[in-house]
């Protein structure tokens, strides 16, 4: 029984590391990749965090941990929102920083941005990849604005 207890031991400690690995493989991609980019659309540097506790027990959820998260929807909105001088504006005087929240519902239609207090959140099922319709998203975020 011991031997039983120190495998699963083992087990846990190593599907831990597998999200810690996955958590800062994820948040170096935002920092080189996805944030760079917002940069060049929108002209202000505003930081992209990850809402880690909305997703929950990651362990169990191999697929997810392959396929990582998904960004083309809010960083196509964000680059409709700032095509000119106007969006662009209202996008630093509103946007302190972006969070990207995970939600268990499956409806596209239920996907959405916040803006409360300079943080705009972006809620979709990242676990199914379940994103927002592009154009719709498009005009929720900018009827934010």
């Amino acid at each position: 029984s011991d031997k039983i207890v120190s495998i699963m031991a083992l087990v846990i400690y190593f599907s831990l590391l597998k999200v810690k690995r996955f958590k800062k493989k994820t948040e170096d991609w935002i920092t080189s990749h996805v944030q760079k980019y917002i940069t060049k659309q929108s002209g202000h540097d505003i930081p992209l965090k990850i809402d880690w506790d909305s997703f929950g027990d990651l362990e169990d959820n191999e697929k997810f941990l392959k396929i990582g998260l998904k960004y083309t929807v809010l960083e196509s909105n964000i680059k409709q929102l700032c095509r000119d001088e106007l969006g662009k504006e209202a996008f630093k005087e509103n946007v302190k920083e972006i969070v990207v929240q995970h939600t268990d519902v499956e409806e596209p239609s239920e996907m959405e941005y916040k803006l409360e207090a300079g943080i705009l959140t972006y809620i979709s099922n990242q676990k199914k990849q379940i994103l927002g319709v592009g154009k719709v998203m498009e005009g929720k975020m900018e009827n934010l604005f």
